[in-house]
């Protein structure tokens, strides 16, 4: 017998004046994984024709009985409610409740049916006539015919109904029927929505054994019907291509079977697929799709979920090599990074030092990532920069870096982890190129003493891989004099300036190279040399110190006063060693010697010396002074100092000089004093001269009494000022003339003079002394240029004493010869 469903309602609406009672089931997800412990809500909606008084429930249970004959006969309602409703995660729908009313007297049969109420056609039936449920609560409320026993329970499997389920109705019939039809009073329950909803997370995308492995869960009662699951991985960027897929098997979940408790197979909604890394690009925008089909091809009848892309398909790879040092030549210590998009499926990350010249890796290792929130500021679009960091230390003990070989640092993310990563698919960075051709050198300290050059420093080179002895030469005008091989120690210091230089951190050196000072008589060097051969003769890497001197000196003090001569300095020699004796010797320009006087006040403390010559023998000794009377070979001429080591008492022998440049060995008083002679000692005897003649240099302000090509006396002098560019006194050649006097007064000057003697134009140009006013008093201003700068009209200004000479010694006929 077919219900009709739609009478049915009818009926029971009219007898329950208009009461009604039902739910509505709610399933809520929120996007988020089933890990995240979110509970489902379940709302249930109820609705009654006929509110009662009191609640029936089981915390007021009125526990008097009930007999057929006690109820209210006159009661025409039809009571219901559904206490609880379940639908689980294995698709049984799980109700609960009670429903009394009078008109069930003549009905025993009791039974259950759940309905689709958008298609509107029953689903199933139970028959619960022999498994009532006792609800004394509800005979409280409801005093009709057998309330006490009016309560069920009872479970319908739908899971091969849920994918097309939207709404479920349960109606609770009493009935004459055995099989549930015939004379009924039925009670329909409010719809029950079935979820429809598609629910899914893509918990890990990686590459594992060199497969990309996805795990994840998809859960929907879409997929009640559906057999099949397929994880399918396609390629938006090469407009949406399929990749490949995988049939993959349901793994539990009670995670997501907790939260979704309302859908069908959520405690076996989990997946593990592992698919090959043939034709994927991770470069690439790529997509997985979760599908539940009911075809075994999985291409037709199918719910699909798609996850949002695990690649970007935005390429990026930026990367850095922040550190490369070398400096303790057994290692090298690699730090940077090396940010990109697909790091999360090429997770084998290698460090690959690579000999770009022999075109061969060097060395490799496996790293992990370290933390670089520096780089995921300045990258913030690649979703790796934050963890892109690297650190590691290659071992070189097995390896020779080889000096002028060039390297590159290559960072590579690979999915394989075998050997360098090359086997499978991989993203490299490579550094710029570091080129092993830097070598560097410092002399801390150098001294030269009787056992030889002692000598502290350091010396670095990438060549010292391959050349491992190093070596220290003393050199004499660029040919050997000893060598000292070197034994190398610590010194972090040149690591921290050269940590890309090989083994700069065992480069410091001090020591004794055994030679005879006498041996470097020219110009030394100090050369270091790292050697691929023990005896440091072949295949070299060297590098040369500056020139450092052998013999230096300078003549400090060279005086001349009325009491004498003194002369002062300072001569280092490695030359010295067997010479203990020193004289100071005089020579004209020609190179004939004057005259000579041993140097007793020698060997004297010069730490200014041994500062800045510390390669020269006793240097820091070298200092002397000499104060004698000035004889009369010396005076009045040009000579050249020589200061002498020698081995001969007498200056003589074998020998080490210093020499000076020419030296006036002029009595000049000083400071001038018009008053006085010019020099200290006596003017010549012009007759004992055999080429006497008097020489002016305006620009000098000097007056020179020769003897040919000698000079013999110094006078000081101010001739005519310069107007644009030339002297009032006129140059050339002439000569003593005989006008001269005791002195004259030029009224239109305003200027007189004493001692005054013609040498052109008959008065007109003169020798005299300092200006004199109209009174004779010498005037101030004008003696102050005497020796200093010019100021006279024309005339050549002189020193009393010094006019005065003239006037009275020099010959009429006389040179003069005037020049600028």
């Amino acid at each position: 017998m077919e219900i009709n469903f739609d009478k049915a309602k009818r009926v029971a609406v009219s007898c329950l004046a208009m009461t009604s009672c039902g739910f509505l089931l709610w399933i809520n997800q929120l996007n988020a994984s089933a890990d995240e412990n979110q509970s489902s809500n379940l709302e249930v909606t109820q609705n009654k024709v006929q509110q009662p008084k009191q609640q029936a429930n089981s915390n007021n249970i009125n526990q008097s009985s009930q007999t057929k004959d006690s109820y209210d006969y006159n009661d025409h309602g039809n009571y219901a409610y559904l206490d609880s409703e379940q639908l689980t995660d294995n698709g049984q729908l799980n109700v609960s409740g009670w429903h009394v009313t009078n008109a069930s007297q003549n009905r025993p049969y009791h039974y259950l049916i759940a309905y689709d109420s958008t298609n509107h056609q029953e689903i199933s039936r139970q028959n619960i006539t022999d498994q009532e449920v006792s609800r004394p609560d509800v005979q409280k409320a409801h005093n009709v015919y057998d309330a006490k026993n009016s309560g069920f329970k009872a479970s319908f499997n739908l899971s091969s109904q849920l994918a097309n389920l939207k709404t479920v109705q349960v109606i609770s019939r009493y009935t004459n029927d055995q099989f549930g039809n015939g004379d009924a009073v039925d009670y329909w329950f409010a719809p029950i929505t079935i979820d429809q909803n598609n629910y899914a997370n893509l918990d890990n995308a990686s590459v594992v054994n060199n497969k990309l492995r996805l795990s994840g869960w998809n859960a929907t009662n879409q997929a009640s019907n559906k057999s099949y699951h397929y994880v399918i991985l396609i390629d938006r960027t090469n407009g949406g291509r399929e990749i490949t897929r995988q049939l993959v098997k349901n793994v539990d979940r009670p995670d997501v079977a907790k939260v979704y408790s309302g859908v069908d197979n959520a405690q076996k909604s989990g997946f593990v697929a592992e698919l090959p890394l043939n034709n994927i690009n991770f470069s690439h925008q790529l997509q997985v799709i979760s599908r539940y089909s009911g075809s075994k091809d999985g291409n037709s009848d199918y719910v699909d979920y798609w996850f949002n892309p695990i690649t970007t398909g935005n390429y990026a790879n930026q990367g850095n090599l922040d550190d490369f040092d070398l400096s303790n030549g057994k290692q090298v210590v690699i730090s940077g990074w090396h940010a990109n998009d697909v790091a999360n499926f090429e997770n084998n990350h290698f460090i690959i030092l690579y000999d770009n010249t022999a075109n061969q890796q060097v060395a490799v290792q496996n790293v992990k990532q370290v933390s670089r929130p520096d780089v995921a500021k300045a990258y913030p679009s690649i979703n790796q920069a934050g963890n892109s960091g690297f650190s590691t230390t290659l071992n070189l003990e097995n390896h020779n870096l080889v000096g002028g070989h060039s390297y590159s640092v290559v960072s590579r993310y690979s999915t394989s982890s075998n050997e360098n990563g090359g086997s499978g698919q991989y993203t490299d960075y490579w550094s710029s190129p570091v080129v092993l051709n830097s070598h560097a050198f410092y002399l801390d300290d150098i001294k030269m003493q009787k056992d030889g050059l002692h000598v502290t420093g350091w010396v670095v080179s990438d060549y010292s891989s391959t050349r491992k002895n190093p070596y220290i030469f003393v050199l004499n005008n660029g040919r050997e004099v000893a060598r000292q091989k070197l034994s190398l120690n610590r010194r972090a210091d040149v690591a921290r300036v050269y940590p890309k230089v090989f083994n700069s951190v065992n480069s410091g050196f001090n020591t004794v190279v055994k030679l005879n000072p006498a041996l470097v008589s020219g110009n030394m060097q100090v050369l270091l040399r790292f050697s691929a051969d023990p005896a440091g003769n072949v295949d070299n890497d060297d590098q040369y110190s500056d020139n450092y001197q052998s013999n230096a000196g300078n003549f400090d003090r060279i005086d001349v006063s009325q009491g004498g001569m003194y002369v002062s300095g300072w001569h280092a020699s490695n030359q010295t060693l067997d010479k203990p004796y020193q004289y100071l010797i005089f020579i004209d320009q020609n190179g004939h010697e004057l005259y000579r006087q041993s140097v007793p006040d020698a060997n004297r403390s010069r730490s200014d010396v041994a500062k800045a010559y510390p390669a020269i023998f006793n240097s820091e000794k070298s200092g002397y002074q000499l104060g004698f009377n000035l004889p009369e070979s010396l005076q009045h001429k040009i000579v050249k100092v020589i200061h002498r080591y020698s081995n001969d008492p007498r200056g003589n022998g074998n020998y080490v000089d210093y020499v000076s440049g020419p030296v006036n060995v002029n009595l000049m008083r000083t400071p001038i004093d018009y008053r006085q002679p010019s020099e200290y000692v006596p003017y010549p005897n012009v007759s004992k001269l055999h080429n006497f003649w008097i020489h002016v240099r305006i620009g000098q302000n000097r007056v020179y009494l020769m003897d040919g090509n000698n000079i013999v006396y110094t006078m000081y002098c101010s001739a005519g000022v310069y107007q644009n560019g030339i002297s009032e006194t006129p140059t050339g050649t002439y000569y003593i003339q005989p006008e001269r006097g005791n002195s004259f007064y030029n009224g239109s000057e305003g200027e007189g003079a004493n001692y005054w003697t013609s040498f052109l134009n008959h008065g007109e140009y003169l020798f005299h002394s300092v200006p004199t006013d109209y009174r004779g008093n010498y005037i101030p201003g004008e003696t102050a240029k005497l020796g200093v700068s010019t100021g006279s009209h024309g005339c050549v200004r002189l020193s009393v004493p010094d006019a005065y000479w003239i006037l009275h010694n020099v010959p009429t006929g006389t040179r003069v010869v005037i020049e600028n």
